[in-house]
């Protein structure tokens, strides 16, 4: 059976991960590899068991073949394994799928989890531009709006916003921003939103476009 080695200066055991393609050895990166080996022949009766099921079984999975990040489409590659993992190549998402589970899950956190380093940084690029900032920042799961912004200055954003262009991303940022200034949608409002993304009326109108795209997941 085909392997790959892995190792991690993190890590601080052997593990063993098995896929439809192949078995992957994961090793702190000090590990001789005498012992590597003595630890895959050890497990040899479990590898060979959990190769063949993986060979015999079809993934199972309604998921779309595209997924959208950053405004890029993005190839699904569903593969069976015996462990939940989402990894990026290239133009590719490849989803190894446990069975029994669904892909959309793993996709959605494989989103929210980008969701919190790109939204918090769009935010951030933006509040210093505005000169002031949140007082706290969360990610949204709402199903009905992008965005929100409380008396006290809290500010959230969907996670789904990370599947859209960084343009549509900064028109959400620069509205719910406009809110610490103005808490309506007065025209000083939007003077406010023009001044941080002067495009805003057309972004808003190309959000609106492919919102419901977005909100598949």
């Amino acid at each position: 059976m085909p392997y790959r080695l892995r190792r991690s200066r993190r890590r601080q055991t052997l593990g063993l991960t098995v896929t439809a393609g192949e078995v992957r050895i994961h090793a702190p990166s000090w590990t001789p590899r005498a012992e590597i080996e003595r630890y895959v022949r050890e497990q040899h009766g479990w590898l060979a068991r959990a190769w063949q099921r993986m060979q015999l079984r079809a993934p199972e999975c309604d998921a779309a073949t595209q997924i959208r990040y950053l405004g890029r489409e993005l190839a699904l590659d569903i593969r069976p394994s015996l462990f939940g993992e989402v990894q990026r190549v290239g133009a590719t998402l490849r989803v190894y799928l446990p069975a029994g589970q669904d892909a959309d899950a793993l996709l959605r956190e494989w989103l929210s989890n980008r969701a919190a380093r790109v939204l918090a940084w769009r935010i951030a690029r933006l509040a210093r531009r505005l000169g002031r900032g949140p007082s706290r920042f969360a990610l949204s799961d709402a199903r009905t709006q992008w965005g929100s912004c409380t008396r006290r200055g809290h500010i959230r954003l969907n996670w789904r916003l990370v599947q859209a262009p960084l343009a549509l991303i900064d028109y959400v940022a620069a509205h719910e921003l406009a809110h610490l200034v103005h808490l309506d949608h007065s025209p000083r409002f939007w003077q406010q939103v023009a001044q941080l993304c002067p495009d805003a009326l057309v972004r808003r109108a190309e959000l609106r476009r492919v919102g419901a795209a977005l909100f598949r997941l």
